[in-house]
């Protein structure tokens, strides 16, 4: 399902399972949010994301994720990569599923607000994306699955 919508989009990809429960939050990924992102303040970034302690239990609520690792050269490259990690969601036809974006929500040219579109990324939930070991342009997403 995901290799051919991979294929559709250009999105180059791979996905493994992954327990949220051994995820590691750490609060410090939101700081850097914080300082240092430009993005800071948009909708789908901090503050207008909860704080380390709900975005704790969210993550903690889900007992399966999807971990998505993207090849991108460019700013198109992770613009796909959204827009297939949302189709992705989709997919996957669950009540609770949620994904995250490989970076800042860069989706729409110009950002009008809160849309159905956006998604925090990783840091934005507090989630610790070293643990990944990401290699070159690699930028990875989660989808919450159930």
């Amino acid at each position: 399902m995901f290799d051919d919508l991979a294929k559709r989009m250009k999105v180059k990809m791979q996905f493994e399972e992954v327990n949220p429960q051994s995820l590691k939050m750490d609060p410090r990924a939101r700081w850097k949010c914080l300082f240092g992102c430009e993005s800071y303040g948009k909708p789908s970034c901090p503050p207008n994301v909860p704080e380390y302690e709900e975005c704790y239990r969210f993550v903690r609520s889900y007992r399966k994720a999807l971990l998505f690792r993207f090849r991108v050269e460019d700013v198109e490259d992770i613009r796909r990569a959204q827009e297939f990690m949302l189709e992705a969601e989709r997919l996957v036809e669950k009540p609770y599923a949620l994904t995250t974006f490989p970076g800042e929500c860069i989706i729409c040219d110009e950002c009008s607000g809160r849309c159905s579109k956006a998604r925090p990324s990783l840091s934005a939930l507090c989630i610790d994306a070293s643990q990944f070991n990401l290699r070159g342009n690699e930028m990875v997403a989660l989808l919450f699955v159930e």
